[in-house]
């Protein structure tokens, strides 16, 4: 294609897109060219992916700036894996910041395809469901969400007052944000915190406070978000050290556990009868003691000790609890 046809289609996407009807002669003119080269123009237009709407009652052509992008070359499968996934994650997860944005994406995406493509999802996608955990974040981790996504995308420093459950207090500190996770059914900010001066992870939900300020970072070309997370069971690391674990878990129960990735250092054993051991390290009991009590008596801790006392421990308290209400009745 030669330089002079390359200007002159982009000329012609540029008048379409100006929010005016043009009919095949004004463009001609616009373009200097004759009808049947406009014509030819914008058949190539057409095949490109740029699809270009005529109006019959105006008689004439336009082009919504959503259709300059070529989706063409999107496959159904593609299309139809983005539609089915912004549209079910709105309907499980209550106030999750992305929701709206990757749900009007879609629809624009999915506007801008074929008649023929597009008829294909809409129907594929009345047989398909994905249901994920339900979830409704409270109002102030997304006024929070809101600020920090502010400060990471500009790269600028925030203020944060927090609340520290395990100590009982409340903290200030200036943070640099590099990073935001979402995880566990809440979203974390992950940065330099002035406190220590070291990098830290923040549940977003225990922030009571944040004020994006105007002194702007540079993000460290070595970071690596991996070396500042925990496990599965809680994205915020309690300590560098890991303690090895190992939980035998009964038949009923080795199926769910073997098909999930709990932890990256997890391996599994499998044992008789349909058993399995679970072998893993982690950087605090308490948060993998919820975890298994929700097995009930298809877990049981092999070791070490500690995690098998603070299980028996919290079993006790549950029994206590339990007996007591029965004794009221």
């Amino acid at each position: 294609m030669v330089a002079g046809r390359i200007h002159r289609l982009l000329r012609l996407i540029a008048l379409l897109q100006s929010g005016r009807i043009y009919n095949s002669a004004q463009l001609a003119s616009e373009c200097e060219v004759s009808r049947r080269t406009v014509f030819r123009d914008l058949k190539t237009l057409q095949e490109s992916g740029i699809y270009v709407l005529y109006d019959d009652e105006k008689q004439g052509y336009s082009l919504p700036w959503r259709t300059i992008v070529p989706f063409k070359d999107l496959t159904f499968e593609e299309v139809l894996a983005l539609f089915v996934l912004s549209q079910d994650l709105d309907k499980t997860i209550v106030g999750l910041p992305l929701n709206g944005s990757a749900r009007s994406a879609s629809a624009k995406i999915l506007s801008s395809l074929p008649d023929a493509l597009h008829d294909k999802v809409i129907e594929a996608a009345q047989s398909i469901s994905i249901w994920l955990t339900p979830c409704n974040p409270a109002m102030r981790n997304e006024l929070h969400y809101k600020t920090l996504l502010k400060a990471v995308t500009s790269k600028q420093n925030v203020r944060l007052h927090y609340e520290c459950p395990r100590e009982q207090k409340t903290v200030s500190t200036m943070l640099s944000p590099y990073h935001m996770l979402y995880s566990n059914r809440e979203w974390f900010v992950v940065g330099r915190s002035s406190v220590d001066r070291g990098i830290k992870v923040f549940p977003i939900l225990n922030i009571l406070k944040s004020e994006l300020l105007e002194e702007s970072f540079k993000k460290p070309s070595r970071f690596k978000l991996e070396r500042y997370l925990g496990n599965t069971w809680d994205p915020v690391r309690q300590s560098p050290r890991t303690m090895p674990v190992k939980i035998r878990f009964q038949s009923s129960a080795a199926q769910i556990v073997s098909h999930i990735s709990w932890d990256p250092s997890q391996e599994i054993r499998k044992l008789k009868g349909g058993a399995i051991e679970f072998r893993a390290s982690v950087d605090d009991l308490e948060q993998i003691t919820g975890w298994l009590l929700s097995f009930g008596s298809q877990a049981e801790v092999i070791s070490p000790p500690s995690l098998r006392k603070l299980v028996k421990t919290r079993i006790s308290e549950m029994t206590q609890i339990y007996s007591k209400n029965s004794s009221r009745n």
